[in-house]
C-alpha cells in the first residue's frame, strides 16, 4: 500500500474514534439512550481496531 492510502486509513480510524468518544459522552449524559447507542459504540470501536490491525499489517 502507498503512504497516502495508509494516511487515509489512519484518518478514517481517528474520525471513528472521535465519533466513538462523542457517543460515549452522550451515553454518560443520557443513560436512557444506552441500549440503542451501545451497539453503535461497539461497532465503531471494532472498526477502529480492525483498521489499526490492517495499517499495522500492511506497514511492515
Amino acid at each position: 500500500m502507498t503512504l497516502p492510502t495508509l494516511l487515509l486509513i489512519l484518518l478514517f480510524g481517528i474520525v471513528m474514534l472521535l465519533i466513538g468518544v462523542g457517543v460515549l459522552a452522550m451515553l454518560l449524559s443520557r443513560p436512557a439512550w444506552c441500549a440503542p447507542f451501545a451497539g453503535a459504540l461497539a461497532a465503531m470501536m471494532l472498526v477502529v481496531t480492525i483498521t489499526g490491525l490492517l495499517v499495522d499489517a500492511t506497514h511492515r
